[in-house]
């Protein structure tokens, strides 16, 4: 098989196409950065290009593929960058789609996001792939919007004859992740003397797991089908105990009633407009106090994936990870 991975430098994508090579594929990652010729490496190639370029210059790069990965995206929950967000992650998708149509590429994977599928506020409520679009939480999260409207694109293309599959991480954890997309809870964990804990909960999984569920989706996936890869549910406190466990740290944990929720988000927006930062943000904090709680049924059954390992297997790995790279430091004994 002979893959195009867009997004190829990313924490997802990094992963994808060692995981590709080693099992003895071929694939060609488009990235950004300026790539040096390497003749020797025939089974991994990396071409310098861009989602944004015409969609004739991507397929032309698609040639002779058997298959696309589409994981390129901006992550970002900034509500100024809405345009810039719907410009890289909704027309870029529909701008790859359209390259591997003129390329004649069989398969397209669309790496989603399994926030598409919504939010609860109850943690017995248990979101799968058949929950509609939720606009009530796209209004406030740009990134969400940008998403569905990616997926909107994949499903559209998919009507129209072309084999697309769509699959949905939820948070993914493990090492290499250098941007801390996750990490940054982590980060949070292991400098804080405290730490508030909110009452709502996520799903989480294993990047390792996750790359495998993309190359299954690829072999097995039934197009116009999304696919969420998920771990297991936990609640904020669950994740914040195990995290704490795995590193040896421990900070003094602070749990939040559901009536702070409102006083932070207004807190939150203060700070962002004072200081322009983007770190704490109104719906960050709103995402804090629901239930991103997901079912993986359907990867099961029609992909014949799960989830195989413990998240606090997957924390200990972006732990040395985080510690190897120097993105966090160590810091040693209890806080608390």
């Amino acid at each position: 098989m002979h893959a195009f991975v867009t997004g190829s430098s990313g924490f997802i994508g990094r992963k994808l196409v060692d995981r590709l090579t080693e099992g003895g594929h071929v694939c060609t990652g488009l990235t950004r950065q300026v790539v040096p010729s390497n003749p020797s490496n025939t089974t991994k190639k990396l071409v310098s290009g861009d989602i944004g370029a015409p969609a004739a210059t991507l397929a032309s790069q698609m040639q002779g593929c058997d298959v696309v990965f589409h994981l390129a995206a901006l992550i970002s929950f900034d509500t100024a960058r809405r345009t810039e967000l719907m410009r890289i992650n909704g027309d870029g998708t529909e701008r790859v789609l359209e390259a591997a149509r003129i390329a004649r590429v069989p398969r397209v994977i669309v790496v989603s996001s399994a926030c598409t599928v919504g939010m609860s506020h109850a943690p017995d409520v248990i979101l799968d792939e058949d929950e509609p679009f939720q606009t009530r939480w796209a209004a406030r999260n740009p990134y969400l919007a940008s998403k569905q409207i990616a997926e909107q694109h994949a499903f559209s293309a998919a009507g129209r004859g072309q084999h697309v599959v769509i699959v949905c991480p939820t948070t993914v954890y493990g090492a290499g992740d250098h941007s801390l997309n996750s990490g940054t809870l982590i980060r949070q964990v292991s400098n804080a003397r405290f730490i508030p804990v909110p009452p709502g909960g996520s799903n989480v999984v294993s990047i390792d797991d996750v790359v495998q569920g993309i190359i299954l989706a690829a072999e097995r996936g039934q197009s116009g089908r999304r696919y969420i890869l998920g771990g297991t549910n936990l609640t904020f406190a669950e994740i914040i105990s195990s995290i704490c466990t795995s590193i040896g740290r421990r900070p003094w944990c602070v749990p939040l009633v559901s009536a702070a929720q409102l006083p932070m988000m207004g807190a939150a927006w203060l700070i962002q407009c004072l200081t322009r930062s983007n770190i704490l943000t109104p719906q960050i904090i709103a995402d804090t106090f629901a239930y991103k709680f997901y079912a993986s049924a359907r990867a099961a059954t029609e992909l014949g994936w799960k989830s195989q390992k413990s998240f606090t297997d997957s924390v200990k790995e972006a732990w040395r990870y985080y510690l190897n790279e120097g993105l966090i430091s160590d810091v040693k004994g209890a806080a608390a």
